[in-house]
């Protein structure tokens, strides 16, 4: 079991050197560069050089790179989005992900996680179409790995996202289940199509992106579900905030839950009470 955190832990700062030391420092390996500007500024050069430089220097393993989706602060915030009823926009989305993917020569990622629409948005069938137009973009660009991300919105409900891979048949596409949005999205089921997580909590009313144990989610259950699915990935910390000691706690407690489902699946659900997967009342 492998941890590892988002820069977004620390979203109301500007990502440098510095930064990244200082996850390090805190015993995460696995880094996330959270793309959005002003927090990650790819449009300093000398900035992407020192990112490259300190991953080098660190002998660390491949970072993920979430894309652009925000830009801007207060009232000045933009989204950034390729499925934009206006061509324009689409094209101008497009071309802010190309930017921010310069960082790809720097860092090689081991993939990039991939919003599709905004919060709220509703879905219309051309969705798929323009989504399957920027991936093809994005892959020819950098020939990277695209994780699509679930968000609150209809068009990437899993069952969504699902549906696009299967219309699509754009190889390399995974999913990253990201934890809180899916307890937002009423989310229940199997895992077994997880290729990455996002993981933080919430009480099931907003995306607060707090610590594992500071919401709702039903974490024992959560980790079932991964342990049957045989999930290998990295298991990525989108938690805000300042101290980033509160993760050594959430560290403890989730790697004890996945031994002891990892040790005895069926002791595991008689200890916290699960349900099995064939009786039809599996919990997120």
């Amino acid at each position: 079991m492998e941890f590892g955190i988002s820069t977004q832990f620390y979203r109301k700062r500007r990502v440098n050197a510095d930064t990244l030391e200082s996850l390090r420092k805190a015993g995460y390996n696995r880094i996330e560069l959270f793309c959005n500007r002003p927090h990650l500024d790819y449009y300093d050069r000398n900035l992407l050089r020192s990112i490259g430089r300190w991953f080098e220097e660190n002998a660390l393993p491949a970072p993920s790179i979430h894309l652009p989706f925000l830009e801007g602060e207060g009232a000045d915030r933009r989204w950034i989005t390729p499925l934009d009823p206006e061509r324009r926009y689409r094209e101008a989305a497009i071309d802010e992900i190309k930017r921010c993917l310069e960082l790809a020569d720097r860092v090689r990622p081991e993939y990039v996680v991939m919003h599709l629409g905004n919060p709220g948005e509703s879905f219309n069938p051309v969705a798929f179409e323009y989504a399957y137009a920027a991936i093809l973009q994005i892959r020819r660009f950098a020939g990277v790995t695209v994780m699509v991300e679930n968000i609150p919105n209809e068009i990437s409900t899993i069952d969504r996202i699902q549906e696009f891979k299967r219309v699509a048949e754009v190889a390399d596409i995974g999913i990253c289940y990201d934890s809180g949005h899916g307890h937002l999205q009423g989310m229940t089921g199997d895992l077994d199509f997880v290729a990455a997580t996002h993981i933080h909590d919430n009480n099931g009313e907003r995306d607060d992106h707090l610590w594992p144990f500071e919401g709702s989610i039903e974490w024992p259950a959560f980790i079932e579900k991964l342990v049957l699915a045989n999930y290998a990935g990295s298991f990525v910390f989108e938690a805000r905030g300042e101290d980033i000691e509160k993760g050594n706690e959430v560290r403890s407690r989730l790697k004890d839950l996945w031994d002891e489902a990892r040790n005895s699946i069926e002791e595991y659900r008689l200890k916290y009470k699960l349900q099995g997967r064939d009786d039809g009342n599996d919990r997120s």
